[in-house]
């Protein structure tokens, strides 16, 4: 068994510091999880486990003492430690890793040279009123290199207070206001009638939100839409606002 303890003084002298975990036996070191923390943040993962697939692999690669805990970054201010291990998460891909989220200040993380472009010269893409649809915001849940399955499910549902007007045609999946991707919406339904593959939802019976069923615009929209920076409205806290409709 590790010994844990002997870490604790050298650990709260690293300030806010950035780590991974890895399988000893991977010659190539690969991270199973990327994580910043301060004092024993790494070792409280080992004391304090809990039902995530972090914590079955860190489990059993412990009873082989095999479990590899590397320290990619340390010394630094809690801000940098943030980018450190977003971009980290961003250049594995955090659906490789058993991380949940792509980790803090991901906002505007890995993005291709042409999003770039588009986002810092704000050369906005006016949305026609023939594509009028809702831009959801998923500022929160959209990771680089998420599957396009994971990012179909996370645009489609699930939405409070779901505007009734079918001219809203089409849905773009939005990050930081660039378009990751735009659907066509067939129909709404009640959240929770379709199963989810790549997310976990915890819904009342009598919920009255709604998710929608749609599939990939045609390559035509796509060309017009994806990768850029579209002009709207700001949403006000809304998770989604209406576009193409001139309000």
């Amino acid at each position: 068994m590790m010994d844990l303890s002997k870490y604790a003084k050298s650990l709260n002298m690293a300030q806010s510091y950035v780590y991974a975990f890895y399988d000893l036996e991977d010659e190539t070191k690969r991270p199973f999880y990327i994580g910043k923390g301060k004092g024993v943040r790494c070792i409280d993962h080992i004391k304090r486990p809990d039902e995530s697939p972090k914590s079955t692999q860190i489990k059993a690669l412990m009873a082989r003492n095999s479990l590899g805990i590397d320290i990619l970054r340390h010394g630094m201010e809690e801000s940098a430690a943030k980018l450190v291990e977003a971009t980290c998460i961003d250049l594995l891909g955090v659906d490789t890793l058993t991380n949940k989220v792509r980790g803090s200040s991901s906002l505007m993380g890995r993005i291709t040279l042409d999003e770039l472009h588009q986002l810092l010269l704000k050369e906005e893409t006016t949305i026609a009123p023939e594509h009028a649809g809702l831009a959801f915001l998923l500022n929160s849940t959209y990771k680089s290199g998420m599957s396009d399955l994971a990012l179909y499910e996370a645009t489609r549902g699930v939405w409070a207070r779901v505007p009734k007007d079918d001219n809203l045609k089409f849905a773009y999946a939005t990050y930081g206001g660039l378009v990751m991707e735009v659907y066509q919406i067939e129909c709404w339904i009640k959240a929770g009638s379709q199963q989810y593959f790549t997310r976990e939802l915890t819904l009342k019976p009598e919920t009255k939100r709604m998710e929608f069923v749609g599939r990939v615009a045609s390559q035509e929209v796509r060309d017009l839409y994806v990768g850029k920076l579209i002009s709207k409205r700001p949403g006000y806290g809304s998770p989604f606002v209406k576009v193409g409709t001139g309000n």
